[in-house]
């Protein structure tokens, strides 16, 4: 079945379902009520500078887009944000003159989650771990979302 949309791609509902219309249906109608608790994450987690809330909520989001055939906004957008938002938090913490133990290992295990990737990649994430960046993908998020879920009512009200 062609595409007849330009932000979604209901493929990998409908081969999940086997094109169950109403379960596809369901589905739409669980991701459009996850994105305002998403929204809410993300305009909390930046007015708070919450960059572990940020990370996590980017984290949370990545597979529900992705299911939505919102891959590229998944898989590099949100991905992005995630690894960027940690990025933060590990600046702030090496600043840190003293951490608690949790900081620590917080700040280990975030330097571990990105030495993990290739080295482009651990450059971008460094070149990129600003305010300006995150508003950047959180604003993107928004907006390809919205779009998202104006098509994804139309399929709905079908």
């Amino acid at each position: 079945m062609p595409n007849l949309y330009q932000y979604i791609d209901l493929s990998y509902l409908e081969d999940i379902t086997d094109g169950d219309v109403g379960l596809i249906k369901e589905l739409i109608a669980i991701f459009i009520e996850q994105i305002p608790e998403f929204n809410l994450g993300f305009s909390d987690g930046m007015q708070n500078k919450d960059w572990v809330k940020i990370a996590a909520v980017a984290h949370k989001a990545k597979s529900s887009v992705i299911s939505m055939g919102m891959n590229d906004l998944g898989s590099y957008d949100l991905k992005n944000l995630e690894l960027v938002a940690k990025q933060i938090r590990v600046q702030e913490l090496q600043a840190l003159k003293v951490r608690s133990e949790k900081e620590e290992k917080e700040l280990v295990s975030f330097k571990n989650n990105l030495e993990g990737y290739p080295q482009d990649k651990i450059d971008w994430v460094n070149d990129n771990a600003n305010v300006e960046t995150v508003e950047e993908l959180v604003n993107r998020f928004n907006f390809l979302c919205d779009q998202a879920v104006n098509e994804l009512q139309q399929v709905i009200a079908k």
